[in-house]
Formats: structure tokens, sequence, C-alpha cells
């Protein structure tokens, strides 16, 4: 890992940040001159932080250029191996779907066979109750289901040693109002601009409205 040379002012900046943990924890704020105090110390912190920025930006900025150009030739270098791998899936994903096809039309071919087989066999039945003289139970045995014995046989394709595929199943919306609601989402951006623009006198059904206070460095100077 390449380390990051960092220049007398960045070391400076970072030694004198090191103390201000233990002088804010040393400060106990109880009334207005100390509470005054912590504000200073903020005020400090600020300055402290800005020289930070100032000294340590263009180090990283050096830093992230030559990240962002590495990055950019190591895209060039792969680009063709994308392009190539893209092409391939492209080949074995068309190749599977066309022995799946296969595979059902196959299936279903030996059902239709299996249930031909059984309306001939069931009919044949019939006729030979009838012939003995048996119309009602020939006409029973006439309105039974048609339910074809057949075992199908699992057609897979052939297996591809080191490539495996895997089904993701996704969706498209075609009709948004027919979604139930439990599907929705709410609208957080558009609530939160109703919040705060009305504050605690915002009123959305379901929604409770909160203040958070923080600090804001620099106010009334």
């Amino acid at each position: 890992m390449t380390q990051v040379e960092l220049t007398l002012e960045a070391q400076e900046a970072q030694k004198t940040a090191l103390s201000i943990p233990d002088q804010a924890k040393a400060l106990v704020i109880s009334d207005a001159e100390t509470a005054q105090k912590a504000a200073d110390l903020k005020e400090h912190i600020r300055m402290i932080r800005k020289k930070i920025a100032d000294t340590f930006g263009p180090i990283i900025e050096k830093a992230h250029a030559a990240h962002k150009e590495a990055l950019a030739k190591k895209k060039t270098a792969e680009a063709p191996l994308i392009e190539a791998e893209s092409i391939l899936d492209r080949g074995l994903v068309r190749y599977k779907m066309e022995q799946d096809r296969k595979a059902e039309e196959e299936r279903k071919r030996i059902l239709e066979e299996a249930r031909k087989a059984a309306e001939e066999a069931q009919l044949a039945a019939a006729v030979e109750v009838e012939k003995a003289g048996m119309q009602a139970e020939a006409e029973l045995i006439i309105s039974q289901p048609v339910i074809p014995v057949v075992s199908v046989p699992k057609t897979e394709a052939p297996k591809v040693k080191g490539v495996g595929f895997r089904s993701n199943w996704k969706f498209r919306i075609v009709n948004e109002a027919l979604i139930p609601r439990e599907y929705m989402q709410p609208d957080l951006v558009k609530i939160g601009g109703v919040v705060r623009s009305l504050k605690g006198g915002t009123s959305i059904p379901g929604i409770e409205v909160y203040e958070e206070v923080a600090t804001v460095s620099g106010a009334n100077r």
C-alpha cells in the first residue's frame, strides 16, 4: 500500500487536533460562562478543521487523480474481455432457453399422446360395456374425466463444465392503480418538504412530526 506523504503544515494541524478532545471532556457546561467557553472552543475547532481541509486538500486531490487514472486504465484493459464475456453469455443463455423450449415441447407431446391413449382406452371400455347391454354403465364410464397416467422424463440441457445458469425473476408495472397498498412506498421527499415548511403545524395522517436541535457554529458573531 502506497504511503501518503504529509506536508509539514498537515502534520502540524494533525498534532494540534490531538489535544482538543481532552479540552472538550474537561469542560463542564453548567452556566453562561462555560457555555460561552464551549462556543469558543467550537470556533477554535472550526479554525483547525479549516486548516486541516486546506492542507490535506491538495494531498487528497493528488491521490484521487492517481486513483481515477488507475481506474480508467483498468477499465480500458478489461473492456475487450467484458465484451467477449457478454457475447459468450448471450450465446449460452440462448442455448439454454432453446433447450428448455425443446424439453417443454417434448413434455407436452408425451402428455398429449398419453391423453389420447387414455381417451381411446376409455371409449373402448365403454363400447365393451355397452355391447354387454349395460348402457348406463357405459355412459358413466364416458362421463369420467380422462386422467392420463404417464411418467414424463426430465429433460435438461447438457451440462457445460464451468458454466451454470441462474434464473432472476423480475417484474414491470403495467397498471399502477391496481397495486395493493402494502406494496406502495410513501413519498419521503414530499413529506419532508411539507414538514420543513409547516414545522409543528404539519398535519398528515400517519405522520408524527418532531424536532431535533443541533448547534450551529459561528452564530451571533
